[in-house]
């Protein structure tokens, strides 16, 4: 899959405890009254599959009007849960299975109150991937901890600043079976250094790194594990507003369509559809809480997880 732009507004810091002290304090308070949070999956799978994306959570300032958003566009149901100290959490399903969460957040500072997506990513080891992640130049955000449903989950940030969830999952990892519509397909991380970043992942997360070099650059990258390319890392566009982050991707029966209904809700596009391999397209849209979400569109679905020789 080739690299997306991923655009962030004018005004935004790039200084790491801007973009993250929010976060810090929000999980803070979610972290106190987590015991009770659902399981990723509402039967055990029996599968893990380090290197997978299985979960996201969107930390917004205003969570029933992004609520409302992704119901409206994904066709999402919501289940809240207003915890006593004041914290909502509110599970998103696809189908009847568990895809993401919303947690409600504190004012963020330099960044005029927009929320972000914390994409998570299915580990053997939670403890073992932040001290290896640590020694190499990332941070702990948020530390490991052990939901008992849940499983054991952790926030980190990359050597070069991109937030990242972490989590080993009690109710096992979904199984690589075809995204279904409404699901997370893809996640694709823009990086100052993406060959630093590549080989970051590949040692504390135990992806193979290889250059994607179809398009006859040099600085595009994939992440395989279990024969799976499960990632991409590119550069970040060259402008001084642009930050590292990590962006997923939903898959949606209509690109076109989409993009068409996100407007309608008050989003604003980023990156326009646009091919990227045989039978994909891809766009990126802000929400309007202008948080960006990437969405896909896949008429040939093993194109974004092809199994490696």
């Amino acid at each position: 899959m080739r690299p997306v732009s991923n655009r962030c507004p004018a005004g935004l810091s790039i200084g790491l405890m801007k973009l993250l002290g929010p976060l810090l304090l929000a999980l803070a308070v979610v972290g106190a009254r987590a015991d009770d949070l659902p399981p990723l999956n509402t039967s055990p799978t029996g599968f893990m599959l380090p290197g997978k994306m299985i979960w996201a959570d969107l930390y917004a300032k205003n969570p029933t009007p992004e609520i409302q958003f992704y119901t409206t566009l994904f066709g999402w149901k919501a289940e809240s849960d207003n915890r006593p100290n004041g914290v909502l959490y509110t599970v998103l399903s696809n189908d009847q299975v568990p895809v993401a969460g919303v947690v409600s957040r504190p004012p963020p500072k330099g960044d005029r109150g927009r929320g972000h997506w914390v994409n998570y990513i299915a580990v053997d080891d939670v403890n073992q991937v932040l001290a290896t992640a640590t020694s190499l130049g990332g941070k702990i955000v948020h530390p490991a901890k052990m939901i008992p449903q849940r499983g054991t989950q952790a926030i980190m940030a990359d050597s070069q600043k991109s937030l990242l969830g972490i989590i080993h999952s009690s109710s096992g990892d979904p199984d690589d079976t075809e995204p279904a519509v409404g699901t997370w397909a893809w996640v694709h991380l823009s990086a100052r250094n993406p060959a630093a970043a590549s080989q970051f992942y590949q040692t504390v997360l135990g992806y193979k790194a290889e250059q994607d070099t179809r398009d006859g650059r040099q600085d595009v990258f994939l992440l395989v594990s279990q024969g799976f390319t499960r990632a991409s890392i590119g550069p970040i566009p060259d402008r001084p507003e642009a930050y590292p982050d990590w962006l997923g991707f939903v898959r949606v029966e209509n690109i076109d369509d989409t993009v068409s209904k996100a407007t309608g809700l008050g989003a604003h596009v980023l990156v326009a559809p646009k091919a990227a391999e045989d039978g994909i397209r891809l766009a990126v849209l802000a929400d309007p809480a202008d948080v960006a979400i990437g969405i896909v569109e896949m008429a040939n679905p093993t194109a974004l997880q092809t199994r490696t020789p």
